[in-house]
C-alpha cells in the first residue's frame, strides 16, 4: 500500500546532556553506550561549568561528540543558563575561569551542609565532598542523592521541596557569571552561545523579553517546552536566521522518572544545519576535527 506522506525523520542528535561530570549520575562512558543504543549519532555532554567528561565520552561514543557546557548566568538581575557549543575545550582562559566556578560550587555545597546539620540532618558525604577538586563541580543533586542516602528523605524531589530547593531553609544562592563576561568567554574560546530551554523561565519573562537576549540562537526542544512553545520558538529562530539546539537534558532516572536521553533534539536535516553554523563560526564544531 502506497503511503501519502514519508515517515517523519528521526532523531539523531541529542545536544543537552549531563553526566557525572557536574550533576549527573551516570559516566560519561555509560551515557555513549545509552546513546548508541538509542540510534543517536550525534550528542553533545553539557555538563554544569564543566568539561571534565568530554575526553572520556569522546573516547567512548562512536558518533560526532559536539564540545558543550552549560553555564549559569545573570542578565538583567535574572538567572539564565547557557549553551555553549563548538568551542576548543583546551583553551586556557576557558578551562581557568571554569576552575574558579567549580571551587565556588564547592563552598556553596559546603554551606548547604551546614545548615542541614545545624537542622539536624546530618550528611555522610562522598569523597568528592572531602576536598575541593578541580574535575568535580557538585550541585545540589548531589546533596539530594545525600539526603536518601541518609534517610532523611524517601525520594529525591523531596529533598529539593523541604530543604534545598529555592527558598527552603537550607538553600543557599548560586553564584552566576556575568552575561556579557561569559559570551565574552565563550567567543574568545571559539564556541557559540544557545540559551538553554528558554521556556522554563516563564511565565516570568516573556517571549519578546527572552528573544530580544543577544543569543546566537535557542534550545528548542525540550522536555519542558509544550509542543506549541517548541513550534513557536523554531519558527522564529528560523525566520530570523538563528540557529537552533534541542536535547533531553539528561541528568538521572529517579527525577525524570523516565529515560529521555536521546528522546529530545534534532532531526538530520536540523543537524545538518547547526553543522553548517559551527563550521562556520566554531573554533571545533565537533570531535573529529578537534
Amino acid at each position: 500500500m502506497r503511503k501519502d506522506k514519508e515517515e517523519p525523520q528521526q532523531l539523531i542528535a541529542d545536544l543537552h546532556i549531563h553526566s557525572t561530570a557536574s550533576d549527573g549520575e551516570y559516566r560519561p562512558a555509560q551515557i555513549a553506550e545509552f546513546l548508541e543504543k538509542r540510534g543517536i549519532r550525534v550528542a553533545a555532554l553539557a555538563d554544569h561549568d564543566s568539561i571534565a567528561g568530554l575526553n572520556e565520552f569522546r573516547r567512548s561514543f562512536k558518533g560526532f561528540s559536539v564540545p558543550g557546557i552549560e553555564l549559569s548566568v545573570e542578565y538583567r538581575d535574572r538567572g539564565f543558563h547557557l549553551l555553549a557549543y563548538g568551542f576548543d575545550p583546551e583553551n586556557h582562559e576557558l578551562r581557568s575561569q571554569l576552575r574558579e566556578f567549580q571551587k565556588i560550587r564547592y563552598e556553596r555545597i559546603l554551606k548547604i551542609c551546614e545548615r542541614l546539620d545545624d537542622m539536624g540532618l546530618p550528611l555522610q558525604l562522598p569523597d568528592e565532598f572531602q576536598h575541593f577538586d578541580e574535575e568535580n563541580t557538585l550541585g545540589r543533586p548531589h546533596i539530594a542523592r545525600a539526603l536518601m542516602a541518609a534517610g532523611h528523605v524517601r525520594e529525591f524531589n523531596e529533598a529539593f521541596t523541604r530543604y534545598i530547593g529555592d527558598g527552603k531553609p537550607a538553600y543557599v544562592a548560586k553564584a552566576r557569571m556575568n552575561f556579557e563576561d561569559a559570551m565574552a568567554l565563550i567567543r574568545r574560546a571559539g564556541g557559540i552561545a544557545i540559551l538553554a530551554h528558554p521556556g522554563q523561565y516563564q511565565p516570568g519573562v516573556s517571549f519578546e523579553m527572552l528573544t530580544a537576549i543577544p543569543v546566537n540562537g535557542f534550545e528548542v526542544y525540550h522536555p519542558n517546552h509544550s509542543k506549541t512553545y517548541t513550534r513557536v520558538l523554531r519558527e522564529y529562530c528560523l525566520r530570523n536566521g538563528m540557529p537552533y539546539s534541542g536535547g533531553s537534558d539528561f541528568h538521572d532516572l529517579r527525577k525524570n522518572k523516565a529515560n529521555l536521553l536521546g528522546c529530545f533534539g534534532l532531526k538530520k536535516y536540523e543537524w545538518d544545519n547547526l553543522r553548517n553554523y559551527l563550521e562556520t563560526h566554531c573554533a571545533c564544531p565537533y570531535s573529529e576535527n578537534c
